[in-house]
């Protein structure tokens, strides 16, 4: 019997277990916003949601957004130096093209980059540390959504004025790092203000000059404004980031990170990363009796300049985009059926550029990098989405989702310097390219009994590739041969309280996709991959008394590939690179009569093979982080964190590329204190 078949078998099975359901809970009460662009209960959803709140986001005091999401199911950010990462939603570890376009990362609904142009560190850009909490689809995104919301989203929410005037002052700080976050809400006449503004700078983990240790410098902040005038509300955000790190590279050698000494060194000393972005939106929402218009005009730019280290040549990309765009949704109710009308429209403006000063990199007799510049093109990208959505109460215990999403890009690509080919690199001539994908999903919410509810739904998510895709190719690659991915989805779950206060939410899925773009172990480009996903996963709280709780997520998946090709012997059926079989939080908590706070977390990260033809693997890692907050005074609370408690020797990352075993290793031990001040 496969494991599929066994995940499928226990779903259909625990709902038949008697349980008696109660309302007052924690998890399942929740509302979220996300799945509909409307507030609604968590528990009635047709489909799979997460969700950290802003209490939970502001007592992790993160120092990287990882620390905030890895605590939900089927969720992992690997963490790379500083602030980059990649991530994992109901997936490999996705790096490159795939990377950037699998995972929609949004502020308020809108994205934080065009599709076609994603950051595979997206989250770097995002303001989920000073945001007010952060929603989670797992699978293809709702039909709402757009590109690059295949594998999964992050939507940060931005914080609600306050009714009266409050502010705080927190500083964390530790032997290697120092943050300030500030923020002040208020009301004004007709509305109110937010603004939160976040500071830290690292200097590495080690003060040996001689390591030539990463450091970085990083700026957020976030200014929203809301007014309403008689039927129309108004919300004005703006918000901004600013990266400045050293970054480090790998270091290579069969499991390094277990030597302290040599796992500190800096192989890559001269690699940086440099970014900026700025975005700033407009909601317009007209409240009629049973409907409502909503208008979102938004404008974003980003840059970035990045030494590609992991790279032999080691070339410096410089890329930035800015866009302009408006997003459109009326809603309205009709008895039991409430249907939404929507638009995206986006132009955007692109620049890409790759040069190597070092000389040329050759492997064997055979030419790879060559030195001088190996891309230089600018993108002009225009992107129409059309969709309509419906949600239908059939009864007072079922609702009936269904939608449809139709999306146009347009891509027109210039080249800046000859075309040709030289190496492994590829300069297309000029060209235009256009995808149309539809995207669909339909989803059932039967309650069981009361507040208990099963869902279940089919979803088929794609996206269009990413310019990097399509114009930053090779050698043996057709210009313009990348297709749009597309993943098929089907999951089933349900969530619950049980008589004894368990909350609880278990889903199981299988999903395909096709046309999957990647990048192999020894650089080469693949187009038109075929995978299969498996898994199961839980969510849970459980109180007990006043003073103790247990929470946390709990995945199982198979990720593999489904098809054959001989270059990088990838066979079908095996495990795809960088893809945890298992993934593990959990929280042990105490709350003091006083309003304190102690957790113990427990993270766990299973074995993966680091390569395409499983001949190496990463044997996993289990971390302890402990926290503790309490009050000083009625406006003043103290927090003392410690990282990795138990001083595991861990790689974050682990990989197997260029004949190397390479590392992104685990940062030692650390203790942070923080205070924060209400004013």
């Amino acid at each position: 019997m496969t494991k599929t078949i066994k995940f499928f078998l226990i779903l259909f099975f625990v709902p038949l277990i008697q349980f008696n359901f109660f309302a007052n809970a924690k998890l399942v009460d929740e509302i979220i916003v996300t799945s509909s662009k409307e507030n609604e209960q968590i528990l009635k959803v047709g489909g799979n949601i997460s969700s950290i709140s802003t209490d939970e986001i502001k007592f992790i005091s993160a120092i990287n957004p990882s620390e905030i999401l890895n605590r939900l199911p089927a969720v992992y950010i690997s963490q790379g130096s500083g602030q980059e990462h990649l991530t994992s939603i109901r997936s490999p570890v996705l790096s490159g093209g795939a990377g950037a376009g699998s995972f929609l990362y949004l502020e308020d609904g809108i994205p934080l980059r065009s599709p076609g142009f994603g950051n595979v560190n997206g989250l770097m850009e995002s303001i989920i540390e000073i945001g007010d909490r952060a929603e989670v689809v797992r699978g293809p995104g709702s039909t709402l959504y757009g590109s690059n919301a295949v594998h999964g989203l992050v939507n940060v929410i931005t914080p609600t004025p306050s009714k009266e005037r409050q502010g705080s002052l927190k500083t964390q700080f530790s032997d290697q790092e120092f943050i300030i976050d500030t923020g002040f809400s208020g009301p004004t006449e007709n509305g109110g203000v937010v603004l939160n503004f976040l500071w830290r700078e690292d200097n590495g983990y080690s003060h040996e000059k001689s390591n030539d240790q990463p450091h970085y410098g990083q700026q957020k902040f976030l200014f929203r404004w809301d007014n309403s005038k008689g039927i129309n509300d108004y919300i004005f955000t703006i918000m901004g980031t600013n990266l400045n790190q050293e970054t480090k590279g790998y270091v290579k050698g069969y499991k390094i990170y277990n030597d302290k000494n040599l796992s500190k060194i800096n192989p890559d000393p001269e690699a940086f990363r440099d970014t900026y972005s700025i975005r700033s939106s407009l909601k317009i929402i007209k409240n009629y009796s049973n409907s409502k218009l909503t208008i979102n005009p938004y404008i974003r730019y980003n840059e970035m300049d990045f030494k590609m280290h992991f790279l032999p040549g080691k070339p410096l990309e410089t890329n930035s985009h800015k866009s302009i765009g408006v997003q459109s949704l009326y809603t309205k109710k009709v008895q039991n059926l409430t249907w939404f009308i929507g638009s995206d429209i986006e132009f955007t403006e692109g620049k890409l550029s790759e040069f190597q000063e070092s000389k040329d990199v050759s492997f064997g007799p055979r030419l790879a990098y060559p030195q001088g510049p190996h891309y230089d093109f600018s993108i002009d990208s225009r992107i129409l989405s059309l969709y309509f959505n419906t949600e239908w109460f059939l009864n007072e215990k079922t609702i009936f989702t269904a939608g449809v999403r139709a999306e146009n890009v347009e891509y027109d690509y210039k080249t800046n310097i000859p075309s040709g080919t030289k190496g492994r690199i590829q300069v297309s001539p000029n060209r235009s390219d256009d995808f149309t994908d539809i995207s669909v999903k339909t989803s059932l919410s039967y309650m069981l009994r009361e507040n208990n509810f099963l869902f279940a739904n089919l979803s088929i998510g794609n996206r269009a590739p990413q310019v990097t895709d399509l114009y930053r190719i090779q050698s043996k690659q057709v210009p313009g041969g990348a297709d749009s991915e597309e993943l098929e989805s089907f999951e089933i779950g349900f969530r619950g309280v049980s008589n004894i206060g368990l909350e609880y939410e278990i889903v199981g899925y299988a999903m395909q996709k096709e046309n999957y773009f990647f990048r192999d172990s020894q650089g080469f480009n693949v187009e038109n991959g075929v995978t299969k996903h498996n898994g199961i996963e839980f969510n849970y709280y459980k109180a007990f008394g006043d003073n103790f709780e247990i929470s946390g997520s709990l995945s199982f998946a198979d990720h593999e590939y489904d098809f054959n090709h001989s270059p990088n012997k990838i066979v079908k059926g095996n495990t795809i690179d960088s893809a945890p079989k298992e993934l593990a939080n959990t929280r042990f908590a105490y709350l003091t009569s006083s309003g304190g706070k102690f957790e113990l977390e427990w993270i766990r990260v299973g074995d993966y093979p680091i390569n395409e033809s499983n001949a190496h693997t990463y044997e996993g890692h289990d971390i302890f982080n402990l926290r503790l907050k309490g009050d000083l005074t009625s406006n003043t609370s103290i927090g003392l964190t410690v990282r990795n408690l138990s001083d595991e020797r861990y790689a974050t990352r682990a990989d197997y590329a260029f004949g190397s075993y390479r590392y992104f290793v685990g940062n030692e031990r650390e203790f942070y204190l923080s205070l924060e001040q209400q004013f």
